[in-house]
C-alpha cells in the first residue's frame, strides 16, 4: 500500500513538471503568433488606405471633368468591328467582318465546291465592302498566294486569303474576303501552307487579274509568323 502511494505521488510530480516545461516552450510560439497577427493587421490597413485613396481619386477626377467639361473622344467608325489594338496600334480583324451583312446570305447559299479536270471553279461573291474599315491599321491571320516576284526572285505582290490553297487548289474566296498586297521590298516566298499574320493599313480598293478579284488592298504591309497566344500560354503553364 505504501509503495502504491509513493508511485502516485511521483506521477503527479512528473505531470506538474511537464506542465511547467510546456509553458516555457509555448511562450516563443505565442510571441510569434502575435507578431504575425500584427503584421497582417498592418498589411490590411495599408491595403484599405490604398483602396480609399484610389476611390477618392476617381471621385475627384469625375468631379473635375464635370466642372470643366472635359472633351469626349468620338470612336472611329470601324472601332466596333475590330479587336483591341496592340502596342503598335494594329487592331485584330476577323475575316467575316469584311463582308457586308447583305452578302452573308449569298455566301451561305454558295454552290458546293466541285473539281472538274483541271478547271477551277469561278469565284463567287461581290465587290461590296465595309467602308468603316477603310484606312484602319489591322492585323489578321491567313495564307499567302504569290502573284509577282522581283528580279531576285523575292515576292513583292500577293493575295492574302483566309484558308490555304485558295485560288490554286480550291476556288478563290469572295472578293470581299481577299486582300491584295504590294510590298515595298521583296521577301522570301513563304509556303502556301504556313499560317501567317498580316499587318498594315486596310483600304477598300478593287484589284482584278486572271486568278481572282479582290475588294480590299493593304499598304505599309508586313508579314509575321502566326502565333496562337492562347496555345502558347497553355504550353508555358506546363513547361
Amino acid at each position: 500500500m505504501k509503495l502504491r502511494i509513493v508511485f502516485v505521488v511521483c506521477m503527479m510530480s512528473g505531470l506538474v513538471a511537464c506542465g511547467q516545461g510546456g509553458g516555457e516552450a509555448s511562450a516563443p510560439a505565442s510571441a510569434a503568433s502575435a507578431t504575425l497577427a500584427s503584421a497582417q493587421a498592418e498589411a490590411d490597413a495599408t491595403r484599405a488606405a490604398r483602396a480609399k485613396a484610389q476611390a477618392d481619386g476617381i471621385v475627384a477626377a469625375r468631379a473635375f471633368a464635370a466642372a470643366h467639361g472635359s472633351p469626349k473622344v468620338a470612336p472611329s467608325p470601324g472601332a466596333a468591328l475590330l479587336g483591341q489594338p496592340d502596342e503598335q496600334g494594329y487592331a485584330s480583324l476577323d475575316w467575316s467582318r469584311m463582308v457586308p451583312p447583305e452578302d452573308i446570305k449569298t455566301l451561305e447559299n454558295a454552290p458546293p465546291v466541285l473539281h472538274v479536270g483541271n478547271q477551277r471553279m469561278k469565284q463567287v461573291g461581290t465587290l461590296h465592302t465595309v467602308s468603316a474599315l477603310d484606312n484602319h491599321k489591322v492585323k489578321l491571320s491567313g495564307y499567302v498566294v504569290p502573284l509577282e516576284s522581283d528580279d531576285d526572285g523575292k515576292m513583292i505582290e500577293f493575295f492574302f486569303v483566309p484558308f490555304y490553297g485558295a485560288c490554286i487548289h480550291v476556288p478563290p474566296p469572295p472578293p470581299n474576303m481577299l486582300i491584295h498586297v504590294k510590298l515595298a521590298h521583296g521577301i522570301d516566298t513563304p509556303s502556301l501552307y504556313d499560317p501567317l499574320t498580316l499587318k498594315g493599313v486596310l483600304h477598300t480598293e478593287v484589284t482584278q487579274n486572271a486568278m481572282a478579284a479582290s475588294a480590299y488592298g493593304m499598304s505599309d504591309a508586313s508579314l509575321e509568323a502566326y502565333h496562337d497566344n492562347d496555345a502558347d500560354r497553355l504550353r508555358q503553364a506546363f513547361e
